[in-house]
Formats: structure tokens, sequence, C-alpha cells
């Protein structure tokens, strides 16, 4: 079945470009209704209750975010897109409380930025329903589970969210806690994929679900806003506030032994203290939002003082230095949002803004200099979703800048001379242990965009590449000498021991070394 969207403006203009703009069967979905201002908006939602939303930010009636901070609270699982214009541009930022997934400029939109924010917008929307119905089915009281479920999304706690909470007794003695996780980097040996990431997820979810299941009464999973993929929240009633300390280090115990043997992730047990009341749960969504911000930004709660990014004027000039063909422009652009997010206590979420607005600058400047198929820029956003960490943010803006300068400076042809240095760097040292960080830093970029480029130019991997130069100086050095032992031959190649080296030959030669041998006698 198709997704229902429901699109909101004031514009007949846009609204009749919006419809008309792409193949919506293309995109496995349907405009179920078109709305004026946001009131009629609800109204809509109410009764076809649509899986995602496009909205202008401002509209007669009701605007675009009070419709969007409305809908958080009733309906967590549905999806909005943000229309916006430049001078807006500062205001779609607190979408970010909303838990909106995406922003069109309404001067650069055309079919394909269209077309991929749906792509994007779908994508959450299967996470959320998949989120939303599983609580369904684990709990009897479908009220609680929606207002629970929506507490990180909402922008303000309602008095009529808390009013339900209290009356249904589950805000005596209550806590939250989040389980915070680092997925693991590319190397040399494995390339992590999306898919690959989200089946870490899952089994860390049921690892994670398993053991509060035989720990606690019961217990609410909380939807993280989009972007944090690396936490799993939960809100957890009826507790004691003399034992918590206790049993949340024996339940981080528990997960942790167990992570270590299914997922290899190392989770960390964020909480808040056991707390109660109605009065105390804004202290505690904020608590546990504080504790994911000093999780990102590697940094003591006490030592946070919490700061906007402040970089909207940097993502015009993205899109123009590119437009203009400026490398140097370019790179002073990615200087800026780097200091930001290097110096700035930000949240994830605001780095997630960032990581969109910067999508959409990128693919406006390639489209006008016609080079839009150059979409390997654009790899690195493949797991953006899956940062928990500053550091990685900032290695995703390391990716992002080494890929699109190298297509700025060769029009096309951009990797090959990121693959010779790094063929040069493996030639002085096949002798050696070679990391993806090492032939990176060699060549002056990030390991991410390093191994994506060298097998694009070169059609292998890098790891590949690297085995064949040597097991070819294995080689040569049998013939040198026939009487050298395996063993010493792969000692002196950098091989940490006899069957890895062995495993590595033989995928290369067909043979193992011992046999490779017999043949040369």
């Amino acid at each position: 079945m198709g997704y229902k969207v429901i699109v909101a403006d004031d514009e007949p203009i846009i609204l009749s470009g919006i419809r008309h703009l792409i193949d919506w069967d293309d995109v496995d979905a349907e405009i179920s209704g078109c709305a004026a201002n946001g009131a009629e908006a609800y109204s809509m939602i109410q009764s076809i209750r649509p899986d995602i939303v496009i909205t202008d930010i401002k509209m007669p009636v009701m605007d675009g975010l009070a419709l969007a901070g409305r809908c958080s609270e009733e309906f967590p699982e549905i999806v909005f897109i943000i229309l916006t214009s430049l001078a807006e541009f500062s205001l779609a930022k607190e979408a970010i409380g909303y838990g909106i997934t995406d922003y069109l400029l309404k001067t650069e939109l055309d079919a394909k930025s269209l077309r991929a924010a749906m792509i994007r917008a779908e994508e959450e929307s299967r996470r959320r329903r998949e989120n939303y119905d599983g609580r369904k089915e684990t709990s009897g009281q479908d009220t609680i589970a929606p207002a629970i479920s929506s507490l990180l999304i909402m922008r303000d706690i309602t008095n009529s969210t808390q009013l339900l909470l209290d009356e249904e007794g589950v805000l005596d003695n209550y806590a939250i806690i989040a389980f915070a996780y680092v997925f693991p980097a590319p190397s040399l040996e494995k390339q992590w994929t999306s898919d690959d990431y989200k089946k870490l997820q899952g089994w860390e979810k049921d690892i994670i679900e398993k053991i509060l299941s035989s720990s606690f009464q019961g217990f609410w999973p909380i939807m993280p806003t989009a972007g944090k993929a690396g936490s799993l929240i939960y809100f957890i009633p009826g507790l004691s506030p003399a034992t918590w300390q206790a049993m949340a280090s024996r339940i981080e115990n528990k997960v942790i032994s167990a992570s270590s043997m299914v997922t290899g992730l190392s989770p960390t047990l964020l909480r808040t203290p056991v707390m109660n009341g109605r009065d105390s749960l804004k202290e505690a969504r904020d608590s546990i939002e504080m504790a994911l911000r000093a999780y990102y930004l590697d940094k003591d709660i006490e030592k946070i003082v919490p700061s906007p990014l402040d970089i909207d004027a940097v993502f015009p000039k993205v899109e123009n230095a590119i437009s203009s063909k400026d490398p140097v422009s370019c790179r002073a652009c990615f200087t800026v949002m780097r200091s930001a997010l290097e110096t700035k206590d930000h949240s994830l979420s605001q780095f997630a803004f960032l990581a969109n607005a910067l999508y959409s600058a990128i693919s406006s400047g390639l489209s006008a200099i016609g080079l839009q198929e150059e979409i390997s820029v654009l790899d690195a956003y493949g797991t953006v979703d899956f940062i928990s960490k500053r550091s990685e943010a900032l290695a995703f803006i390391d990716d992002v800048e080494d890929s699109l300068i190298a297509i700025l400076e060769s029009k096309g042809g951009a990797g090959s001379d990121v693959a010779d240095k790094a063929r040069e760097y493996v030639m002085a040292h096949v002798t050696e242990r070679i990391t993806l960080s090492d032939v990176a830093s060699y060549a002056c970029v990030s390991p991410g965009y390093m191994s994506k480029s060298f097998k694009r130019i070169m059609g292998t991997s890098l790891v590949d590449y690297i085995n064949s130069m040597k097991i070819e100086r294995a080689k040569d050095m049998m013939e040198k000498d026939p009487s050298l032992r395996i063993a010493d031959i792969a000692l002196a190649l950098g091989f940490h021991n006899i069957y890895y080296f062995s495993k590595v030959f033989r995928k290369v030669e067909g043979v193992p070394p011992t046999e490779y041998l017999r043949k040369k006698e």
C-alpha cells in the first residue's frame, strides 16, 4: 500500500506544482488531500491519518510549525516535511523540536529534491510505524503509548499529556533511560552499510528489551528524533528510589555482556533519577536530552553550555561556490561548518539539520553546473543517521568535503589522484601492516572517501589491492630464497599470523602457499 501524503500551502501555484512535479506512483505514494492553511490541514489529518505531511511554514489560521507541534503530540507517527524560503530559514530550525525530518527551499523546489525528500520521509515513516505498531501490540493502554512515545518529539509537553499520564499512574516513581552506542567504523576489511547498521540496531533492541522485560513490570519505548539511530530510549514507571542506582548498574552490565557476544556494540546507559508527579515530566525529558547531548559531544554534563550552530548563512554560500566551480570558497564554507561543530555545544538533532541543509545545497549546486550525475559526493549520507558522536560528525564533514572538492577540481574524474597516492603508499609500505587511516592520511583525504574513491577508480577494493601487492611480494621472496619458512614470510609482510596469510594467499592465487611452493619445485 502506498504512502498517503497531505500538502498544505496557501499558494495555489505551490500546491499545483507539488502535485505535478513528480510521478507519485514512482515513489509509492499518493496525494490524499491539499489544504490552504494549517487548520484545514489539521482537519484532514484527523480524518485521513496520512503518513507524510508537506507543509509551508507560514500560512493563515495556523502556520506549519503550529500544525507540526500539535500533531507531534497526537500523531507522532506522522512525518513532516517543511516548505520554506531563505528568509524563513531560521524558523525551519524550530522544526527540530517537533521531530520534522526534512525541509525544502521553495526557490529550489524541483523533481529531484522533492523525490529525495520523499524517499527520506518514507524511510522515517517506516521506522515510526514499526515503533508505534510494536508498542500497540505490547501495551493494552493505547492512549498512554503514543503520549510517552512522543515525549522527545514534542516541543512542549502539554497539560493534557501530563494529566493523562498522571491519571494512569505511570508518573509515580518513574525514570527515563537511554542506551547509547557507537556503530563500528569502516575499515579495510569491512565497509558498513545502512542495512548492516539496521541489523545491528535490531539485534541490540532485542537484547535490551529482553533484559528490561525480566527486570521491570513494564516499560514503554520513547521515539528518538530523526538522526538518533544510535540510541534506544525507554520510560520505566514504578521504581524504588533507594535501589535505582544499583539496579541500573546491574542492567547496564547485563546489556554490555550480552551485546559483546551478539552485536559487538558497547552500549552506555544514560538515565534520569527516579522522579515523581506531572510537574517533573519536562525536567525528566530535559535531563535525558542533556545526557544524550553529553554523550554525543563526549563531554561532562556540568561543562556543557548549550549553544546553536548558527551557520544558516553558509548553505547558500556552499551552493554558490559549487555553481561557480570555486573549490577555494567551498573549502572555506566547510571550515566554517567544521569550526562550529568543534566549538559549540550543539545537539545531535542540530547536526542532523546541518546535514540535511548541506545535502540540499550540494544537490542544487551540482545540478546548476550539470554534474548532478556525480552522486558519489553524497555517498557519505548512506549512514549519516547512524552517527552517535561529534567525532563521527566531523569525519562525515571531512568525507563530504573531500568528495566534493575532488569533483570540482577534476570535473568528473574525481578520485584518480587519490587512487594514485594510495597505490604509492601501499608500494612503499607493503612489508608493514597497513590501515585505512594510514593510506587516507597520506593522501590527505578522509578514510571514507579514500575507500569509496579507490574502488570506483580502480574497480577493486583497497584491501584487495593491498593483499594482492603483499602476495606478489611474497612470491618474489619465495623465488629469491626457497628456504624461507611460510611463517617468516607472513611476519615480514605484516600479517599477524600464518593462518590469515595463508587465507589471503589462497584467495589471491587459488592455492595455499605450501602448494604454490611445491608447484615451483
